[in-house]
């Protein structure tokens, strides 16, 4: 009698976890809900009612040093070379030597742990990138 309900206490068992795994959600997982976000207009009349200044901040450009961002370098013989760069929001690119960044700009060189970026390869670096140093360093 005891092997009998320790039989049927395993297999109870058996099912339970079998149907449990084959359940993906619990029927007692909450449910995501999204908020609405206020409309722009009821918030702009209670911050005017507040007081606040609504007039639009001056669009100051981008400087180029903040537009660009040295992942990294593969530099090679004089001249020849590879820069991984980030060019304001888009997705990393690897570049040569020689190639148009945009806005008129080349990758001039690159060196072991650094890029310069100018309007030519024979003109004046108007940009010097450099790798951060490592961890430790």
């Amino acid at each position: 009698m005891m092997s009998f309900g320790s039989a049927l206490l395993a297999g109870a068992s058996v099912v339970y976890w079998v149907l449990g795994l084959m359940s993906l959600t619990h029927p007692y997982a909450p449910v995501a809900t999204a908020m609405a976000a206020p409309d722009d207009s009821s918030t702009r009349d209670l911050a005017r009612a507040l007081g606040a200044n609504l007039q639009a901040p001056a669009i100051t450009p981008a400087m180029p040093s903040t537009q660009y961002q040295l992942l990294g370098v593969v530099a090679g013989t004089v001249g020849k070379g590879y820069a991984l760069l980030a060019v304001g929001s888009a997705a990393p690119k690897a570049y040569t030597v020689g190639s148009a960044l945009g806005d008129g700009l080349v990758l001039q060189s690159v060196s072991a742990r650094g890029a310069k970026i100018g309007p030519s390869i024979q003109a004046p670096p108007t940009l010097e990138l450099a790798l951060p140093k490592p961890h430790g360093w």
